[in-house]
């Protein structure tokens, strides 16, 4: 197995984060209506009003938490770009945890369903993806639960001493198990980051001989056979002057003119030299421009990429190949291109007014042996973007994002 970077480390640990943090978020409002069903259930009711104020603080914090989850501009976006959480934001928010759930076990006299709440505790900890930090909380939660049990005298006295030292020990083993269920999940954040590493060099790989071979048959086709229609052509332009008039010269001409700008646009979608020469803007928009003509689709561009990046092979090939779509099999009238940069990625829209497809097409397409756009995108996933299918009444819009290497 490949060794993982850290750079893709850090990448797979963040996916792991988020739909942790995300868990834990949805976990904590349940442990809120369990905190309100253990007050009402489980304690004096002199003790109401205190513990109230604590659940109504804590049920802010898990509030918040939800927010930060699931912001609203995520929702806006659907499948677009994942939020960012900071480091700092899970640890946070697991040490209030602690602390609230603690501290509403002591203000609770003779409540064992307040301390059976407490067992939330282990569960939303081993949602944590860094054994050292779970740790560390871990040990302090069963301190934690310890001082909730001795700060209980009635509990002590009814149960005695065996059984508060039983209840430790149960919550101790929780606790060792949530360690361990993060350790198991710190190794396996460790394996994927490495299968993605294996994953993108051998991507580099592909990219690297599919790139040797189109530009071996588009030098190919430049000096054999185009370069034959172009001396043919230019046998009959002098044959034309030598014998005005003969239409069929004229209309050999024609073809041979056509012939030879179909082999260019070939050429120039196989390996455009643009591309090397001046960049992927340059490269989009005379891809656009060739097929607006060839199809005569009225297709709008808007282009701001001003950089040259280690994913622009990537991108003109996605590019063209959902263009070569548009073509066979949209039926549209009209298309759009745009292409800029957003946050440190390159982010590609080619949206149509056609009849549409989305991921079942494409799987059915690829099914019936139609690999062109599902090997596009599983390039673009493999490179650490995203392939999405926007909803659009109309048409089809496709977004693809690709975080830029420089």
């Amino acid at each position: 197995m490949a060794v993982a970077s850290d750079a893709e480390l850090g990448r797979v640990r963040r996916l792991h984060q988020l739909r942790s943090y995300r868990i834990a978020s949805v976990l904590r409002l349940g442990v809120v209506g369990l905190m309100i069903a253990a007050m009402l259930s489980g304690t004096r009711r002199s003790e109401w009003a205190q513990q109230t104020v604590l659940i109504a603080g804590y049920a802010v914090v898990a509030t918040c938490a939800l927010a930060l989850a699931f912001p609203r501009s995520r929702l806006r976006l659907g499948r677009g770009r994942l939020v960012q959480v900071g480091r700092l934001e899970p640890f946070v928010f697991t040490v209030i945890d602690v602390v609230m759930l603690t501290v509403f076990q002591v203000l609770s006299t003779n409540g064992l369903h307040p301390l059976l709440i407490m067992t939330a505790l282990p569960i939303l900890i081993g949602l944590d993806i860094s054994s050292r930090r779970a740790a560390v909380v871990l040990i302090f939660s069963m301190a934690g639960f310890a001082v909730a049990v001795l700060e209980d005298p009635e509990m002590v006295g009814s149960i005695g001493v065996t059984e508060a030292t039983f209840r430790f020990l149960l919550y101790g083993f929780l606790c060792v198990t949530a360690f361990v269920a993060v350790r198991i999940e710190e190794r396996h954040t460790h394996s994927v980051a490495g299968l993605s590493t294996l994953r993108e060099e051998l991507l580099a790989q592909t990219m690297t001989a599919s790139d040797v071979e189109q530009r071996r048959i588009s030098e190919s086709i430049h000096d054999g056979p185009l370069q034959d229609i172009l001396a043919v052509r230019q046998e009959l332009v002098e044959l034309d002057a030598a014998l005005p008039g003969d239409d069929r010269i004229a209309r050999a001409l024609t073809g041979l003119q056509t012939a030879s700008e179909r082999l260019r646009q070939a050429t120039f979608e196989l390996h455009p030299a643009v591309l090397e020469q001046v960049g992927l803007a340059a490269a989009v928009q005379q891809l656009a421009t060739f097929t607006g003509q060839r199809s005569g689709i009225e297709i709008q561009t808007d282009i701001d990429y001003p950089i040259r990046s280690a994913v622009d092979p990537v991108v003109f090939g996605v590019a063209r190949e959902l263009m070569s779509n548009v073509v066979q099999h949209s039926r549209a009238r009209s298309a759009s291109v745009m292409l800029g940069i957003t946050d440190e990625t390159c982010v590609l829209h080619v949206a149509d007014d056609g009849v549409g497809f989305d991921d079942q097409t494409v799987a059915r397409r690829l099914g019936e042996g139609h690999i062109g756009l599902a090997s596009h995108r599983a390039r673009v996933e493999a490179a650490g973007g995203r392939f999405t299918f926007l909803d659009v009444p109309v048409g089809t819009h496709i977004c693809v994002e690709l975080p830029i290497a420089r």
